[in-house]
């Protein structure tokens, strides 16, 4: 009996350890990207984290400076798992949250939609990726408002149920365009009228899975009255994993992420918020694709992503042996995987869109980083897999 109780003992000491240099981990990386938010800068803005565009693919060490919405992705992703924060890194997240808060009125719409840009529209913006498209397309490269960035905003600025609603009435102005209006994905999608990605009647109409999955999640969580384009939106997502054209044609059906682990991750987020029939029954084969690609990945951010949508799903994810503290944060910001693109390709089809992707993909096509969004998928890696 006593040999038991030393047993129990020494497996309490373990895990208690354990548990305490994980939340040490955790505490060191939210004083990081406490650290990182600007603070005063001659061009990215109080509050928010800075973040950057690559140029001409050579990755994160050739970067380019951008001011967008990263900031919010970021504020999202802790407030997650603010739950299984101890009070002292609670703190350091109010913290952070408070110093963003003057952020998003920067992005807002300026007429007074209530939607957001992925640009700052409190000034003139400046094309960050090059000189020669604004010389030859003028004013044609303004983007307008998009639903990834109006649900992250609203959701990092915690609105309250009534303008969610309101919102979401507006969201219903954006769906079932003609066929012809469509760009990008495969003829069978065309026919679904989901949401566009874009808040812009004259603006090409895209279907994106992950901006898709976030809009959905948006609706759960705020408990909002499913509508028309709602199940269509949601029978774009089923139709993406039953065919497996998530996997197959995910450059075609997330033009803006371009990355399978950041699909699954995304569905794994909107399935998390509460369950979904139509979703559920795809669970295994989510997770079978996730495991499949973490099998096969060797970048160390990836497979903390896919551990995540993972975990999300419901399933014990696979362990990752992580480097000492320092060169792990090293890693996870310095790091080429793009969790946003920039792809102006799928402006284009058929023909037209694979010969401007022969002679000029480089320099049409761009990813996007944010090193403190790094640290914050960290954070929530490190949390959920304890």
């Amino acid at each position: 009996m006593k040999q038991i109780f030393i047993f129990i003992l020494i497996l309490f000491s373990f895990y208690t350890v354990q548990a305490s240099a994980d939340t040490t981990w955790v505490s060191y990386l939210l004083k990081r990207i406490e650290q990182q938010q600007v603070k005063d800068d001659a061009f990215f803005i109080k509050g928010s984290f800075p973040a950057y565009t690559d140029k001409y693919h050579k990755g994160y060490s050739e970067r380019i400076k951008d001011n967008n919405t990263s900031f919010c992705i970021v504020l999202n992703t802790l407030e997650s798992v603010r739950s299984k924060l101890t009070a002292y890194q609670s703190v350091l997240l109010d913290s952070i949250q408070v110093r963003a808060s003057g952020v998003f009125k920067k992005f807002e719409n300026k007429n007074g939609r209530g939607t957001y840009n992925f640009w700052r529209q409190d000034m003139e913006p400046k094309f960050p990726y090059n000189w020669w498209i604004p010389f030859f397309a003028g004013n044609l490269w303004r983007v307008p408002d998009d639903f990834d960035d109006t649900v992250w905003c609203l959701t990092a600025l915690k609105t309250d149920s009534s303008n969610a609603a309101r919102i979401h009435d507006t969201m219903q102005h954006y769906s079932n365009y003609p066929a012809k209006r469509i760009i990008g994905c495969p003829d069978e999608y065309k026919t679904i009228p989901a949401y566009s990605t874009w808040f812009g009647k004259d603006f090409p109409v895209f279907y994106d899975l992950c901006v898709a999955s976030n809009t959905l999640a948006f609706v759960q969580r705020y408990n909002l009255q499913w509508t028309k384009a709602d199940s269509a939106t949601l029978e774009l997502l089923v139709k993406a994993i039953q065919s497996k054209d998530y996997m197959t044609h995910y450059k075609d059906l997330s033009p803006y992420y371009e990355n399978k682990a950041v699909i699954l991750y995304h569905l794994a987020k909107l399935m998390a918020v509460k369950p979904i029939d139509g979703l559920e029954k795809y669970k295994t084969q989510i997770l079978t694709d996730a495991l499949e690609l973490f099998n096969k990945s060797d970048n160390i951010l990836e497979q903390m992503i896919l551990c995540t949508a993972i975990q999300k799903l419901g399933y014990s994810s696979p362990e990752i042996e992580l480097p000492a503290k320092e060169k792990l944060v090293w890693m996870t910001e310095h790091n080429d995987l793009a969790f946003f693109t920039g792809d102006m390709l799928g402006y284009f089809e058929g023909n037209t869109k694979k010969t401007l992707a022969f002679f000029f993909k480089k320099a049409l096509f761009y990813n996007q980083y944010c090193p403190a969004y790094n640290d914050a998928l960290l954070v929530e890696y490190l949390i959920l897999n304890n």
